[in-house]
């Protein structure tokens, strides 16, 4: 018995105004099957990047496992990835399978094997790798301005330092003394090592000599200390 497939992605970053919402696309696909009187037998789910290959993905890699010759699998192209490479080669490999793929942008089936399907495919995915690299541009460009702004990039913000709603960094005083601290000990001559030994003594906390030596080395942010 062939079964009919749905697969949807989204990245970390992904929001669902853009409408690339996972309860988006099961719409749009539930839509479609209706419309080839298909209908939806399983649904596959990914939280991943698009530059991820389909078969290295948690939930993708179940979906291809499960596809058998004569099965569907709807989808959209940006959701199989933003590699053309990539992307041909899966819908290449269900061919061989026989396996029904069907593009949601583009309308239809594309391993029927016709010249149209094929183009479309080709270009497609041509514009989807294009705009992810326009869009890795505009994070670089992004990163980088709020760099040079001293704001905030995500993870952890940087001992001494506080962010505030806006991104942007304040000034830790209960911390930033301790780094006043380490500074004064190595004026003084101390060693990294001595100087961790002495902060985890007077903070009840423990640091290590290469802590110590990231602190004192790190780049000066555009903040100035007070002193």
């Amino acid at each position: 018995m062939t079964k009919v497939y749905f697969y949807g992605r989204n990245s970390d970053v992904e929001a669902a105004e853009k409408g690339s919402s996972l309860e988006t696309q099961k719409r749009k696909a539930e839509a479609y099957a209706s419309l080839k009187d298909l209908i939806i037998n399983d649904y596959f789910y990914d939280q991943v990047s698009g530059t991820v290959p389909i078969e290295r993905r948690d939930k993708g890699f179940v979906l291809v496992k499960s596809l058998k010759s004569g099965d569907h699998l709807i989808t959209s192209t940006d959701r199989l990835g933003r590699n053309t490479i990539n992307i041909l080669t899966f819908i290449e490999k269900c061919k061989k399978q026989k396996i029904n793929v069907h593009l949601i942008d583009i309308g239809g089936e594309v391993t029927g094997g016709d010249m149209i399907s094929t183009m479309f495919v080709r270009l497609l995915a041509v514009f989807n790798q294009f705009y992810a690299d326009q869009l890795s541009e505009k994070q670089k460009a992004t990163k980088q301005r709020m760099k040079n702004e001293n704001r905030f990039l995500g993870g952890k913000a940087r001992y001494g330092y506080d962010v505030d709603n806006e991104g942007k960094y304040l000034v830790c005083e209960k911390e930033m003394s301790v780094i006043r601290q380490m500074k004064l000990l190595k004026d003084k001559g101390n060693t990294y090592r001595s100087i961790a030994k002495e902060v985890s003594k007077s903070t009840n906390k423990k640091f290590d000599s290469g802590w110590v030596f990231r602190i004192l080395k790190r780049e000066t942010f555009d903040i100035k200390l007070a002193v």
